[in-house]
């Protein structure tokens, strides 16, 4: 049985499987949690309400998916559902009426399995501790790529709780009486601090789909109410398409078409060593209004913690860079600009002061990411090394300011 790590995913074919959820303690978790599986067209939406199964609702409206046990245990026959379901969603929530204290944070363990048809397992997608603070969660999901079935490791986590959960999906649940705590929430997810008196943040994104689809951090638009795009050729309005917050990913679409599209990197994935540059929009502005560019190398391959979906990089980054793709030296995407080290924190903590130490999540990740959710997206194979001049030119074309507003 293989273990996955949030985001990514694997080929399981055709014919019936078993999916599920499992928790310890056993018994608590039982008591505690309801699982779910609903049906969801291309868009993330849920296509019927009688599309979520569960306990109370032991079927789809076909009969391709099928409550098989409690706590959480689903059976799927892949070969008959309708071709308007693009994706299954298996979410977990804490039950209503439970203590306010009550979070996924209370069990020891939490995973999401995929069995065959005999039961025989065959991947297993254990919750990490840091994603249990939340509610309401989705977990996995099966989703079409291609004409074939494959499972994704999600763990997206939603701190509102159940209303948060069903909004994502489009159901509308009844309105909770005044005083009245919504089910399984925990009040409204608060955003990220921003600098006081400003009403707009900015991040950098890029250009992955001729039909404008652009991708960033999460971390970027989150809370956004308005989120415009501009580069020295062009000015665009964005609107977000999927969030993957666990991994920190967010794809948007351009109301407009874009002039450029970045390329992935084929195959192998970053070198320990290797040159790598940086293009992006750092500080806001601050530095000028076009794009900034800076090289480093690769210092590391996993992230803080023994984080094995992000690579470490010594490329000068500051705020604003997050979002923005990590080239090769031919100009290839291998990675997406995420996070810098706290300097301040890790001086108090050892009196030294780190320099260039800079993080992304890995490219082979985000590309996943694009595949999950329908978008084609180009690679090409690693070629001889081109000048960085060479390569921030094409680059204007596809690299983007992220401007957004509360």
């Amino acid at each position: 049985m293989q273990e996955l790590q949030p985001g990514q995913n694997r080929p399981i074919g055709n014919g019936r499987v078993n999916v599920g959820v499992v928790g310890e303690p056993c018994e608590d978790f039982a008591a505690s949690t309801q699982a779910g599986a609903l049906l969801l067209a291309a868009d993330g939406r849920i296509l019927d309400p009688d599309d979520l199964v569960s306990a109370e609702q032991p079927q789809s409206r076909d009969g391709s998916v099928r409550f098989a046990e409690s706590p959480g245990e689903f059976r799927v026959d892949l070969d008959v559902v309708p071709a308007a379901a693009a994706r299954i969603a298996i979410v977990l929530t804490v039950r209503p009426g439970l203590g306010p204290g009550t979070t996924f944070g209370v069990f020891a363990s939490i995973r999401s399995w995929l069995a065959d048809a005999a039961g025989q397992p065959l991947l297993v997608f254990p919750l990490p501790l840091a994603s249990r603070g939340e509610t309401a969660m989705i977990l996995a999901e099966l989703y079409r790529h291609q004409g074939q079935w494959k499972f994704r490791a999600v763990g997206q986590g939603f701190a509102a709780g159940l209303p948060a959960l069903a909004a994502h999906f489009g159901l509308r649940l009844p309105e909770p009486a005044p005083n009245e705590t919504p089910s399984g929430g925990m009040g409204q997810r608060r955003k990220p601090a921003r600098p006081e008196g400003l009403a707009a943040f900015s991040g950098t994104g890029f250009c992955v789909h001729p039909e404008g689809y652009v991708l960033t951090n999460h971390h970027v638009i989150e809370g956004a109410s308005e989120i415009l795009a501009r580069s020295p050729r062009q000015r665009c309005r964005l609107e977000p398409v999927f969030a993957d917050p666990t991994n920190d990913l967010a794809l948007l679409r351009s109301d407009t078409p874009l002039s450029g599209m970045a390329v992935f990197r084929e195959g192998s994935s970053a070198r320990l060593g290797e040159t790598v540059i940086v293009v992006g929009y750092p500080l806001g502005g601050l530095l000028g209004s076009g794009p900034q560019v800076t090289t480093g190398n690769v210092s590391s391959l996993i992230g803080p913690g023994d984080d094995t979906r992000a690579l470490q990089f010594t490329a000068p980054t500051q705020a604003g860079n997050s979002g923005g793709p990590l080239l090769d030296g031919d100009g290839a995407v291998v990675g997406v600009v995420s996070s810098k080290l706290n300097v301040v924190r890790v001086h108090e903590m050892t009196g030294d002061i780190p320099q260039n130490v800079n993080f992304a999540i890995k490219s082979a990740l985000a590309r996943e990411f694009l595949e999950a959710v329908g978008v084609d997206h180009q690679c090409r194979a690693p070629r001889p090394v081109r000048s960085v001049a060479e390569i921030a030119a094409e680059a204007r074309d596809f690299v983007l300011k992220i401007e957004c507003r509360e």
